[in-house]
């Protein structure tokens, strides 16, 4: 029989063993545990079958061709200098089917959310008119990941991945791997904080982090350019036709550590001030805009709201400047008045969901200049060709009520309910 063959049989049946020894040590245990004992013996099994799970996984990459990288010393090096830090352990870069990789990304992102925080935020984000409600903003995110990708950094592991394709000989394959090193050298040396930060603080960190790494690459490739006259690698058609039909929000946050984080990263690295911003990176997208360095926000505190409270975020510069895109390049740029915001999900019923979303900027002026642009956001989701009055609630064709309106003279609520009454009553 065929090694390929051998594998998944062996696979199987180390996992069907494993879950039946575990399944006659439960029987066998429980009975004797008390209610806290048992609860604990609980979470040792869940612990098991992830570790099971985990094991599976890198059992059926090596079936399908995969298996660990070997990485070059010389490889290693050149990252440790460019980042001016060591490896806290032997970098790990595993092999994965090209067609299996964009199912891992998705995965991830979904596991960084934890239960039901990616649900919450798709229906927020649909609300609020970052998404269209057939998006799907996992797969679409992971896609920007996966098609045409050489590597993949994981951020929930820390370790890196390379498609069953990689060429060790290939330049661009080479510069790939150099940039996923990167990111496992920086989570080794600064690891995330335990829990999730916020999805502010994730954006920007991750901006930073990737910038970084990707800084790394273009000095592995200047190297190149002048040793053996590279001149880059062509840019992949798929990649670049997926981007131009992904919605404005998720190509924004695909894109935002190549636009922003790029640039922070190499002036930090050339004035030698690189580590320390990576230790405590900037905690909000503003940051990341040479024009609002160092900002600290300052958010409104969103009013009481009945029912139940599902989710509570920040959408941020960055996601304001994408929620005016479609309107034209022009309006993106009064993001730059904004100082901090909240939007809350929160649901009155099980079919009752409502949004509200708290955005101040930096002067009453601004506030009422956004407000115009905003009542054409409203129009537009309300499929109206008049802009409604500030305040004003109007109805969209799914049956939703939105509309916006000045609370304060700096602050501008955007609202989506699933009533006018309990749209009428957001604005106050």
């Amino acid at each position: 029989m065929r090694p390929e063959k051998v594998l998944p049989w062996l696979l199987g049946g180390a996992i069907g063993a494993a879950g039946l020894i575990q399944g006659m040590h439960w029987r066998a245990s429980a009975p004797r545990a008390g209610g806290e004992d048992a609860e604990g013996k609980i979470v040792a099994l869940e612990n098991e079958i992830e570790m099971l799970r985990r094991e599976n996984e890198s059992l059926r990459s090596l079936a399908q061709g995969g298996g660990e990288l070997h990485v070059d010393p010389a490889t290693i090096s050149f990252v440790e200098e460019a980042l001016q830090m060591n490896f806290q352990s032997n970098p790990k870069v595993h092999k994965i089917a090209g067609e299996e990789l964009r199912d891992r990304i998705i995965a991830s992102i979904e596991a960084r959310y934890g239960p039901h925080g990616l649900d919450s935020r798709q229906q927020a984000w649909v609300m609020m008119g970052l998404l269209n409600s057939d998006d799907r903003f996992a797969a679409q995110l992971a896609a920007t990941k996966s098609v045409g990708a050489r590597s993949w950094f994981d951020e929930l592991t820390g370790e890196g991945w390379v498609t069953d394709r990689f060429d060790e000989k290939s330049v661009p394959d080479q510069a790939a791997l150099i940039r996923a090193l990167g990111r496992i050298l920086i989570h080794q040396n600064n690891p995330p904080p335990p829990g999730w930060p916020g999805d502010e603080a994730a954006i920007a960190r991750e901006a930073l982090n990737h910038g970084a790494a990707m800084a790394v690459e273009n000095r592995f490739l200047a190297r190149q350019a002048l040793a053996n006259g590279f001149t880059g690698a062509q840019e992949n058609a798929d990649a670049r036709e997926l981007m131009a039909n992904l919605p404005a929000y998720v190509r924004g946050i695909a894109t935002f550590p190549a636009v922003l984080g790029l640039p922070r990263a190499e002036r930090l690295m050339d004035q030698e001030e690189l580590l320390s911003f990576l230790h405590k990176p900037p905690t909000i997208s503003a940051d990341l805009f040479p024009e609002h360095e160092g900002m600290v926000a300052k958010a409104p505190e969103p009013p009481a709201t009945p029912g139940n409270v599902l989710l509570e975020e920040s959408a941020g510069m960055l996601g304001l400047s994408l929620w005016m895109e479609p309107l034209g390049e022009e309006f993106p740029k009064l993001a730059g008045n904004w100082v901090g915001d909240r939007y809350r999900l929160h649901a009155t019923s099980d079919a009752d969901v409502h949004l509200l979303w708290d955005i101040r900027f930096e002067s009453e002026a601004g506030a009422d200049e956004f407000i115009k642009a905003a009542c054409s956001m409203t129009s537009a989701l309300a499929g109206s060709e008049k802009d409604p009055a500030p305040g004003e609630i109007v109805a969209t064709p799914e049956n939703r009520f939105v509309g916006v309106v000045k609370v304060a003279p700096d602050v501008v609520r955007f609202i989506n309910a699933s009533s006018r009454d309990h749209a009428t009553l957001l604005t106050k």
